[in-house]
Order: structure tokens, then C-alpha cells, then sequence
């Protein structure tokens, strides 16, 4: 039977930077894709997709720079550092910009462009900044914009097309007495003296056509063309310079240092002399033989490369052979798509598939492993050929066993991070869809789950036999979808999630049947019951994208268009009528109003207090009680070190209680405080421990087990706090039953297990 949980709760949204969460926030993005490199007298700063990393000149250390320490998240276009004003500029996409303060570390965020309503979005990108006289010149899609960087504020903007209209700006440079811009429009120019720039009828066009970079070069001005040629200045007009060859592909970057013009491509990077002499070419390297390049840098007799997929790498000038690659630990990619936790590990993967389960376009993007507090990447390799990794199960019996699902090869494994074998249609009991083509091979390859037994089971999307089972004697099984899917292949049969009961019972999430309930010991014809709208199931919708069983047995559903929950999942089989339950929420206002109403969920798991973390596709992140009707925090990329409010997955460390968090952009993580309870007490301990003066965030008792009693007295016996654990940490926010904060002294901490069988006794230093 439905029901409606209504309870009168107040929504308490945590600012996530406040004193309870300091230092609780890990960054774990991926530095691979350096975009832009510029330089100080001490430090090369290294700017990536939405970080940045600098590299010490004379100490080799590398510093991370990401939203965990103020940064947007957004994506960047261009940098830039100020040696004059020692400040580090990051431009966005977005019109975003901020500043670095190289001095206290602080992060200043510049959202004028951003905010302009006469500027449309798709204008507002930034693409370069040259500094005159303290001045900085932004190139942007809409024209020019002068911001002083000491003062920090804009002055004018030079909207600098005919008529005064926008056009794209996408380099400027200063020869003489003139500032020349590189546009889409042409090559304009104008004396950067002129206190009327504003008006763009003080802005000359010299040429026409489209030109994606401009610099100046000693007493010369050079262009890069759209057609890929370089062209010089002659004082009237551009003339090719036809001894220098076509480039190869697109400018990436055009830049001067000291004595050489560097020309960089993503296939080569070019120096050329004041002669226009090319003394370098940089295609390959000893040991990254498939480079693309980003950008570059000479500082004296070395070079930097900012790579697509390597980090910087620093070589010698003039013979680069070899490279020091130079690059902060983290993960392959940042768009990730899905992850997964052990106690201590995590693992990720970057392959997807769109709303209609479509993995077309394919790609061969790797997996990566956190172990040890450090990052092991592992790439696509041809001779495993495993496309679109949309999923990883480790083996709870061997966690050095991973098998990899692909959304289109088939199950990769990998033993010791190393792929070993890839598992598919010639050599397991996996199916491709049937398109009429025999030599077509698609193996769509959902979640898969280990049960108690061993025995690891597989979801296989648009096939009959979409549920599958590895016997842990090494048998496949397979069990067909026909009786409640009737066409599996033409219609939307995307097989995704899937959870495993206690007594066996498989729940799988759908794309368009909503939950299907399975028991394989029933007779065929009766193994499976759908949940989906209204009459049958009470969904919000039948595209379900998320499902979680939590510490009682319930089942927590999460679809495109909101979130139920299912009592007693175990007893399905023995429901006439199963029916999902929605949640309603009382707010302060009086108004009635379903839980995350109309909300399209991505993930949720459960902690090991039973709290509900719940990921969405646009408003980050929801932290829950239990019964998820009290929300104890709302994450998002405003409040939060999160780089998007689109949650691809979310991951719990049932031991350190930590919480991953996989965006669109990148991973973060959070120090929860729920931790899966122990089997005994042997192991309790408190931290911090001694709580020293100034702390005041709560005490973490940590290593209890389910429902064990803790009762905290002074060094006298006068009790000042009990509670009953609901997982493996309980909190004590240091104050006596809530009233007031204890004084320093010595606290013991006596524990005992839920039947009394077991005690334990510890203590903690209290310092004001």
C-alpha cells in the first residue's frame, strides 16, 4: 500500500566553508590537460581545465590550486600572471574571472562580464590578456575589456567590429605606438595612447578574413591565418611568409619569449629566431612518442609543454630528446562518470552513455585507481579494446580482482591494475544485440553486483537475456526479460543499476519499466515484478537512474523526475499490490511539498548512520536523515568546493566514512563522520585528541559498533554526555548534554556493546 511520510522538519542548509566542515574537503582532480603556461621569477603556473598547478623554479615542489581552495570550478580559456602586480589572472569561458594573490594565497572572483546583460553567453569567453602600463587588455568574444590590476576594476570596453558591434577578439599585442587585435573579423588596430578608444571608429582594419593570433616580434608583427600560414606585417599590409610552410593543424598558441617566437600547434610546437630561422621543431619525445600540444614555454635553456594529456613536460633548448614530466598525482580525466569505493581505494571510469543509453560516440578513455593515497592511471589499450567503462565491481574475496564494465565491449579485467582479459562474446556467456549484422558486436554492459554466495551478477542492456549470473564455480547463467520487457531491443530496454537484498532478491533499475523485482528461485513466468507509475509502483517516473537498500531493508528509488522508497524490499514477492512511497515535507511555511520534487537524481547511498546521500543531474548534492526527511546539508558548487552541480556518482569509504563526489568536472570529497559499525570494540579511538584551543568542531569516537552505549564523564565520574551509536562514529559537540562547553580537563570515554558483552574504555584531553 502507498504511503506519504509527512513530518514537520526544518530544512537546515549548512554553509559547507562554516568551522564544523574546516579542513573536511579533499580535491582530487585530474592536472593532465595544462591549457595555458605563464611565469614569475620563482614559479611556472600551469593552468588546466578548472586548476592549477605552479612548479618551483628552484625547489622542483608542486603547488594544487582548485576549488578547494577557492577556485570557481568553471572552465578556464585563458591565464596570465603579473610579475608588476604579482597576481595570477584566470579567464573563462563563462566571462569569469579571478584573480590569485601570490602573497596570501586568496582567491578574488570578477563577475562583471559574467553579469552583463548586453553581452549573450555564448560571447562572454575569454581568450587572451596582455598587460600595458599596468593595464590588462582581455580579448574576448565580444570585443576588448580593460581591467587595472592594481586597482582591481574594470575601466572601458572596445566593442570594435562595424559599427560598434561584437566580434571575437582572440589576441592583441602592442608595436609602437599601436595596439593590433587578431579577430574573426579581420586584423584592426589603433593607437593605444588614444583615451577615446571606445569608440570604434578610432579602430583601422588593415585586413579582412579570420586570424587566430597576432604578436609582436622584435620590430615585427606576425599573424597566424585561419588557413593555418604565417603571415608578416609590412607596414601596409599581411604578406605570407611562403618559406614557412602550412601548419599542420589549428594554433593552439602564439607567444614570445626572450629571443624566439613560439608557434605551437597540437601536433608541433615551432621556435623560430629574429631571422624567422626555425631552429626547433618539438613533434615527439623519447618517452611520449603521441603528444598534443596546448602550449609552451622557454625560460633560458629550458622548455616547458603544456599537454593535452601529459602534464607539462620540461625538455632542454635547443636538443630535446628526453622529459621530465612535471604533473600533481590525480586521475586520468575529470569528467568522470562513474566511481567506486573499498575501504581505502576508489576507482574510476569516464566512459557513458546518453539519456537513451546510447554510448555513440565511443571512446577509449581508461580507469583510475586511488590506492595508498596515491593515483594509479591505467589507459586504453588496443589489445583489450574495452569501450565506454561505465562501471567497476571489485571482488570482495580478492580486491586486487576489478571487472570493468564496458557499454559496449564487453567486461574488462583488470588484476593488480593491470588489464588481464577482457571478457565477451567469444569467451563468456555474454550477448551482443542482434541488428541482423552477424559481424556486428555490441555488448552493452551495465552494473554488476557480487552476492553473498560469490556469484557475480550482470545487467546487459537491449538483449532478451539482459540478467546474467557468473557462478563463482565459473558457470554463466542467464535469465531472459521477455515475460516484462516485450521489446528488448527496438524499445528503451537500458538495464543500469542493480541491488542485491539480504534474501537475494535482485532490484534493477530501468529506462523505461521503472524497477524490476527479481527472484531467480521462482518458477519462470513469475521470477520478476515491475514497479512503474500510478497503479503499479507509484514512480514519479519510469526512467530510474539510481537505486540504494539501506541498513533496514528499505529500498530507495531515484528517477528523473523525483525519488520514492519501497518498505521491506525483501518482501516484495509477498505484496499483492506493491506501491513506492513519496515523502512529504512539511516546511516552516506550513506548505506541504514532496522531497526533491520533480528532481532528476543521478545517485544515492548510504552512510553508515543510515543517512541518505542523494546526487542530482543540475542541484549537487543533498545530505539526509535516515528517514530523509530532515536535510542536513545541501551541496552545491556555490556553497561548496564543488565544480559543478551535476552529480555523475557518489561514493562512500564504509571505513574512513569519507564521501566521493564525481561531477561533470571533477572529483571532490567530504570527511563524513558515518562509518560502517565494527564487528567488535578492539579498535576504538577519539580524534583530535587532545581538542586544542580554538577547535570547534565536534569529537569523532570512532570504531564503535552497532548500537553501542557511550556515556563521557569528567576525571570525577560527573557524567556529561550519552548517546546510543547508530553506526561505527558517533559525535560529541564537547558541550555538557548541550548546554554549555565543557572546561579543559581529562574526559573518559566508557563504551559498551549493545548486549554488554563487550566494554571499552578510553579518554581525551580537553584544552581551552
Amino acid at each position: 500500500m502507498k504511503r506519504s511520510l509527512y513530518l514537520l522538519v526544518l530544512l537546515c542548509y549548512i554553509s559547507v566553508y562554516g568551522q564544523s566542515f574546516e579542513n573536511s574537503w579533499q580535491g582530487h582532480y585530474s592536472y593532465n590537460n595544462v591549457i595555458d603556461l605563464s611565469f614569475s621569477s620563482e614559479k611556472i603556473y600551469a593552468a588546466s581545465e578548472n586548476a592549477f598547478f605552479t612548479y618551483d623554479l628552484q625547489t622542483n615542489e608542486i603547488g594544487k590550486v582548485s576549488t578547494i581552495n577557492g577556485l570557481s570550478g568553471e572552465t578556464i580559456s585563458t591565464a596570465y600572471f603579473s610579475e608588476a602586480a604579482q597576481k595570477y589572472i584566470l579567464g573563462y569561458e563563462n566571462g569569469l574571472i579571478e584573480v590569485y594573490f601570490e602573497d596570501t594565497k586568496q582567491v578574488q572572483k570578477v563577475v562583471d562580464i559574467v553579469n552583463k546583460p548586453t553581452i549573450p553567453p555564448n560571447r562572454k569567453k575569454l581568450n587572451h590578456i596582455l598587460e600595458y602600463n599596468g593595464i590588462l587588455y582581455i580579448s574576448t568574444n565580444f570585443g576588448i575589456s580593460l581591467y587595472n590590476i592594481d586597482a582591481l576594476e574594470f575601466g572601458d570596453t572596445y566593442f570594435i567590429g562595424p559599427n560598434g558591434s561584437q566580434i571575437e577578439v582572440r589576441q592583441t599585442t602592442i608595436l609602437g605606438e599601436y595596439i593590433y587585435a587578431a579577430t574573426d573579423s579581420g586584423i584592426f588596430r589603433a593607437t593605444v595612447s588614444n583615451d577615446n578608444l571606445i569608440d570604434f571608429d578610432q579602430w583601422e582594419s588593415i585586413v579582412g578574413s579570420s586570424w587566430m593570433g597576432i604578436t609582436a616580434f622584435g620590430d615585427d608583427l606576425y599573424t597566424v591565418s585561419l588557413g593555418r600560414r604565417l603571415y608578416k606585417y609590412n607596414g601596409t599590409t599581411f604578406v605570407l611568409e611562403s618559406q614557412i610552410p602550412q601548419y599542420e593543424t589549428a594554433l593552439e598558441d602564439l607567444k614570445v619569449n626572450g629571443a624566439y617566437m613560439l608557434v605551437v600547434n597540437d601536433t608541433k610546437v615551432h621556435l623560430y629566431d629574429n631571422q624567422l630561422t626555425e631552429v626547433l621543431v618539438v613533434d615527439t619525445l623519447d618517452e611520449f612518442p603521441n603528444i598534443e600540444f596546448n602550449t609552451a614555454l622557454l625560460l633560458n635553456n629550458d622548455l616547458y609543454l603544456g599537454t593535452e594529456a601529459e602534464g607539462m613536460l620540461e625538455t632542454t633548448f635547443p636538443m630535446p630528446v628526453t622529459a621530465n614530466q612535471i604533473l600533481p598525482d590525480g586521475p586520468l580525466l575529470n569528467n568522470t562518470f562513474a566511481l567506486k569505493a573499498i575501504p581505502n581505494e576508489l576507482w574510476v571510469v569516464y566512459g557513458d552513455y546518453d539519456t537513451g543509453y546510447n554510448p555513440y560516440p565511443l571512446d577509449n578513455r581508461g580507469v583510475s585507481h586511488l590506492q595508498d593515497m596515491a593515483w594509479v592511471n591505467i589507459p586504453y589499450t588496443q589489445e583489450f579494446d574495452a569501450k565506454s567503462l561505465v562501471h567497476v565491481t571489485v571482488n570482495p574475496s580478492n580486491t586486487n580482482q576489478v571487472f570493468v564494465s564496458s557499454f559496449f565491449s564487453g567486461i574488462l579485467q583488470i588484476e593488480d591494475n593491470e588489464p588481464v582479459n577482457i571478457l565477451n562474446t567469444t569467451n563468456s556467456g555474454l550477448e551482443s544485440l542482434d541488428i541482423g549484422v552477424p559481424t556486428y558486436i555490441d555488448i552493452r554492459i551495465g552494473e554488476t553486483k557480487y552476492d553473498i554466495n560469490g556469484d557475480l551478477w550482470v545487467l546487459t542492456s537491449k538483449v532478451e537475456n539482459g540478467v546474467k549470473v557468473l557462478r563463482s564455480g565459473g558457470q554463466w547463467e542467464s535469465f531472459s526479460v521477455s515475460e516484462i520487457i516485450g521489446d528488448f531491443l527496438n524499445g528503451e530496454n537500458g538495464l543500469s543499476k542493480l541491488e542485491i537484498t539480504d534474501g537475494g532478491i535482485k532490484f534493477i533499475a530501468t529506462q523505461s519499466h521503472g524497477v524490476l523485482a527479481f527472484d531467480e528461485t521462482r518458477s519462470q513466468g513469475s521470477r520478476f515484478i515491475s514497479m512503474v507509475e500510478e497503479e503499479q509502483g507509484n514512480l514519479p517516473s519510469t526512467d530510474v537512474r539510481a537505486l540504494a537498500l539501506d541498513k533496514t531493508g528499505n529500498l530507495w528509488i531515484g528517477t528523473t523526475n523525483g525519488i520514492r522508497v519501497y518498505f521491506g524490499a525483501d518482501n516484495i514477492f509477498n505484496d499483492s499490490n506493491p506501491q513506492t512511497n513519496d515523502i512529504i515535507i512539511v516546511e516552516e511555511d506550513g506548505v506541504p511539498k514532496e522531497l526533491l520534487f520533480q528532481q532528476q537524481l543521478t545517485d544515492i547511498e548510504v552512510d553508515g548512520s543510515n543517512n541518505k546521500w542523494i546526487g542530482t543531474s543540475s542541484s549537487g548534492v543533498f545530505y539526509m536523515s535516515p528517514d530523509a526527511t530532515e536535510t542536513l546539508a545541501h551541496f552545491t558548487k556555490d556553497n561548496s568546493p564543488l565544480p559543478s552541480n551535476t552529480i555523475t556518482d557518489i561514493e562512500i569509504d564504509s571505513e574512513s566514512g569519507r564521501v566521493y563526489m564525481g561531477t561533470s568536472k571533477g572529483i571532490v570529497s567530504f570527511q563524513g563522520t558515518a562509518t560502517a559499525p565494527k564487528e567488535t570494540l578492539e579498535n576504538v579511538y577519539a580524534f583530535p585528541n587532545p581538542v586544542r584551543p580554538g577547535f570547534n568542531g565536534n569529537l569523532s569516537i570512532a570504531g564503535l559498533t552497532n548500537n553501542a552505549v557511550v556515556k563521557i564523564t569528567d576525571i570525577e565520574g560527573n557524567l556529561v554526555y550519552e548517546a546510543t551509536a547508530e553506526g561505527g562514529t558517533l559525535l560529541w559537540d564537547l558541550k555538557a548534554f548541550g548546554r554549555h562547553k565543557v572546561a579543559s580537563g581529562v574526559y573518559l570515554i566508557l563504551i559498551a556493546s549493545e548486549d554488554g558483552s563487550e566494554t571499552k574504555v578510553t579518554k581525551v584531553m580537553v584544552v581551552r
